[in-house]
C-alpha cells in the first residue's frame, strides 16, 4: 500500500459526510465517534445537512437524533422473546454488559447464559478468527461486545440475535448497525439437528423485519465462494460493486479474506452519494486507491491474517458432542 506523504486519516476517521478531514485546521470542530454508527461529522457539514442534533441524551455520544433514536430502541428490545410466524420459535436480542440488565436479574442470568450457548456454537461451526496483534479469537470478542480503542478492535456495538425452539437454541447471528446507512451480519450459524429445517430463513426474515422498521438501507454479510450462491438465490442478497463497496468504506464493518462482500437492499432510498475525486493534501483521504490497496489483487498480507473459515459437518457434529458433554459434567 503506497502511504502519501504528511499527515493523513483513514476513511473511518474523516468526516462522515464530506469524507475529508484537515489536520491543520482548527476552527473545523468536529464531532466525538457516535455510539451507534461509529462515524465523525464536521459540525457544519451536518448544519449544512440540516442534520438534528440529539436531545436529552444520557452519557454516550450519538451524532444525531436518529442514531439516538435507534440505540434506545434496541435497549428496549434486548433480551424479550418475540414470536415468529411459525408456530414453537421465538427470537431475542442479546447483548452482553447491558446495564439495563442490573434491574433484572433473572433477565441478566437468562442472558448470560444464551450467549455462553451462542458462543459455543459459533466456535462450534467457524474455525478460530485470529486478528493479528489481537487478544485471540475476535468471535468471543464479538459475541461479548468487547470494547477497544482501536476501531478494528471496537465491537462494542455488536449484539445477538437468536432463534429458538421452545426453549432451545436453534439459530445465532451477529449484527451491526451503523446507524440507518446499514447493518452487518458477520457471522450467522445453525445447530446441526436444525439445519436443512428453515431456521436461517426464519431468523433472516425477523432481521430485517425489524431494520426495515427502523428504515436501515442495507444489510451486509461476508460470503464465502460455497456460499454465495446460497445467500444470492435463497436470501436475494447480490455482490457488491466497486462503487456500492466505495458507498461504505468509512464503517468499520468486518471484512475477512477470501470472502465476497454482498447486500440485500431493504430500502428503497440509498445513499445517493457520489465519491469525489481528492487529491492526496494532507488530511485529504483518496476513496479509490484506498480501496484498490484494501480489496484488489496481492491483500492476503493487508488483512492481518484475519481468516474466516466453516467448520466441516464433521467437524462441527464433533465440536457439538464435545461441547454437549462438556455440559453435562458441569451439571
Amino acid at each position: 500500500m503506497t502511504i502519501p506523504d504528511g499527515k493523513w486519516f483513514c476513511p473511518s476517521c474523516c468526516c462522515g459526510l464530506c469524507g475529508l478531514r484537515d489536520p491543520n485546521d482548527q476552527t473545523q470542530l468536529i464531532t466525538e465517534v457516535c455510539y451507534q454508527c461509529s462515524r465523525q461529522y464536521h459540525v457544519d457539514c451536518m448544519s449544512r445537512a440540516g442534520i438534528q442534533f440529539p436531545r436529552n441524551i444520557p452519557s454516550e455520544n450519538f451524532c444525531s437524533q436518529s442514531c439516538f433514536k435507534l440505540h434506545d430502541d434496541i435497549q428496549k428490545l434486548l433480551g424479550i422473546s418475540f414470536p415468529t410466524g411459525v408456530d414453537g420459535l421465538t427470537w431475542k436480542l442479546l447483548k452482553s454488559n447491558n446495564s439495563d440488565f442490573n434491574k433484572h436479574d433473572a433477565l441478566r442470568a437468562d442472558t448470560h447464559v444464551k450467549l455462553s450457548q451462542a458462543l459455543d456454537l459459533m466456535r462450534a461451526c467457524f474455525m478460530p478468527i485470529i486478528i493479528e496483534r489481537g487478544k485471540g479469537n475476535i468471535i468471543i470478542d464479538i459475541i461479548n461486545s468487547s470494547p477497544s480503542k482501536y476501531k478494528r478492535l471496537d465491537f462494542h456495538g455488536f449484539f445477538v440475535m437468536v432463534l429458538q425452539k421452545d426453549d432451545e437454541l436453534t439459530c445465532v447471528a451477529t449484527v451491526r448497525i451503523h446507524g440507518q446507512k446499514l447493518a452487518e451480519m458477520p457471522l450467522v450459524a445453525t445447530i446441526f439437528k436444525y439445519r436443512g429445517q428453515g431456521m436461517c430463513r426464519v431468523l433472516l426474515h425477523e432481521l430485517t423485519k425489524m431494520l426495515r422498521n427502523w428504515q436501515v438501507q442495507r444489510l451486509v454479510l461476508p460470503s464465502v465462494s460455497d456460499q454465495l450462491e446460497f445467500w444470492q438465490s435463497v436470501f436475494g442478497f447480490s455482490k457488491m460493486s466497486t462503487v456500492e463497496k466505495l458507498e461504505i468504506l468509512s464503517f468499520p464493518f468486518l471484512v475477512f479474506q477470501g470472502t465476497t462482500i454482498c447486500q440485500k437492499i431493504l430500502s428503497k432510498t440509498m445513499f445517493g452519494m457520489e465519491i469525489e475525486e481528492v487529491s492526496h493534501e494532507p488530511g485529504r483521504f483518496n476513496p479509490k486507491d484506498y480501496l484498490k490497496d484494501r480489496l484488489g489483487p496481492g491483500t492476503k498480507r493487508k488483512f492481518r491474517n484475519l481468516n474466516y473459515k466453516l467448520r466441516s459437518e464433521v467437524e462441527v457434529i464433533r465440536k457439538e458432542k464435545k461441547i454437549m458433554l462438556e455440559d453435562r459434567e458441569m451439571i
